[in-house]
């Protein structure tokens, strides 16, 4: 199969369709009848564009819930920052639990 990327085949699946459908009555007096190949390549056609559909869709759906987990692991993150900032200014930057914090803080 040619080094086609994913557009170049579905126009090149389109483009035949329709040269066919274009030429079937040449094709019949040269005695070959494409009617059932180009049923069966609509079909797959058809397939291939619901996959591709349901493919844009999901990725849609993973972005909305990548974005959705960021949010909250943000606001989580701030959450626990200001607790620490909290603690510090109750205990002193000096406080060993204050000490243990900054060292996975960033």
């Amino acid at each position: 199969m040619a080094r086609l990327n994913e557009a170049e085949k579905r126009d090149f699946i389109s483009q035949m369709i329709l040269l066919v459908e274009q030429e079937k009555n040449r094709l019949m007096d040269n005695g070959y009848d494409a009617t059932a190949k180009m049923n069966a390549l609509k079909v797959k056609k058809k397939e291939s564009d619901s996959s591709e559909i349901a493919q844009q869709e999901a990725a849609a759906r993973a972005k909305e819930a990548t974005k959705r987990s960021n949010d909250k692991l943000n606001d989580a993150y701030r959450e626990a920052s200001n607790f620490a900032d909290i603690l510090s200014g109750l205990l002193g930057r000096d406080d060993e639990l204050i000490k243990r914090m900054r060292k996975f803080r960033k």
